[in-house]
Order: C-alpha cells, then sequence, then structure tokens
C-alpha cells in the first residue's frame, strides 16, 4: 500500500515540474537572442577596430604626402635663391 502511495506522490510531483512548450521555447529564444547579442557587439567592436586602424593608417599617409610636398617646397625655394 505504501508502494502505492509512493508511486502516486512520485507522479504527482512529475506532473508538477512539466513545462509547457511554450516556456522552453520562450527559453531557447531568448538564449538565441542573447548569443546574437553577444556576437553582434563582438561585430561591432571588431568595426571600431578596424575605423581606428585604418584611420590610423591614412593619417600615416597624410603626414607622409606632407613631407615630401614640404620637401618640395624647399627643393624649389633653394632652386629659386640660386637663380636670383
Amino acid at each position: 500500500m505504501e508502494d502505492k502511495k509512493n508511486k502516486h506522490s512520485m507522479h504527482s510531483e512529475q506532473e508538477d515540474i512539466q513545462i509547457s512548450y511554450s516556456l522552453i521555447l520562450a527559453l531557447v529564444g531568448g538564449l538565441l537572442a542573447t548569443l546574437g547579442d553577444a556576437i553582434s557587439t563582438y561585430a561591432a567592436g571588431l568595426a571600431i577596430d578596424e575605423f581606428l586602424q585604418e584611420t590610423e593608417e591614412q593619417n600615416d599617409k597624410d603626414r607622409q604626402l606632407e613631407e615630401r610636398l614640404a620637401s618640395i617646397e624647399r627643393k624649389l625655394d633653394a632652386f629659386q635663391d640660386k637663380m636670383e
């Protein structure tokens, strides 16, 4: 008799623990959304790093062009001074 009671109480506990499929889907959806947000955040970080690197490279190119232009101006000034 007690054995029957234990089975009944175990069966009753299992029924209480059952979770509806909509709650499981909501949990899975939430996990996927969180994973998607993490991936988006990582991608944004990579995009920022790429932008900063490109900006630094462009600044280096601009600085080199300015140095070349200054060198050409100095040479032109020196040439004009010789011509006078």
